[in-house]
């Protein structure tokens, strides 16, 4: 026995019809990025970089005295690793901060170390 019911589609089979919803209310998206410096800025952060570099370096030779006299005294030390543990030592001073933008705080670490 046969019977000629038509078959009846499920209901996830079933296309839903779509509603059409709103597009979303478009938002003013803030930059992330920092405003560019003036020329002043610019020669204000280099001075200031370049005068914490040479305090950051005269701390260190006064803090590490001995112990930098001891690696004078290395006989294997060439102009090229002389100049490979200055500049060692000088990255130390790009720890930290110039600006106060740059960590997102209120704060310029240079001017705190240095007491400006």
């Amino acid at each position: 026995m046969q019977t000629d019911n038509p078959k009846v589609p499920y209901e996830k089979d079933a296309p839903r019809p779509r509603s059409p919803s709103p597009p979303p209310p478009s938002a003013e998206i803030p930059s992330f990025l920092p405003p560019n410096p003036s020329a002043d800025d610019v020669a204000r952060e280099k001075a200031m970089k370049d005068k914490f570099r040479m305090f950051w370096m005269s701390s260190l030779a006064e803090g590490f005295k001995e112990d930098l006299e001891e690696i004078r005294k290395e006989p294997n030390l060439g102009s090229s690793r002389l100049a490979l543990l200055i500049d060692s030592l000088a990255a130390g001073a790009d720890v930290f901060t110039s600006s106060a933008s740059a960590s997102g705080t209120d704060m310029n670490e240079m001017d705190v170390v240095m007491g400006e």
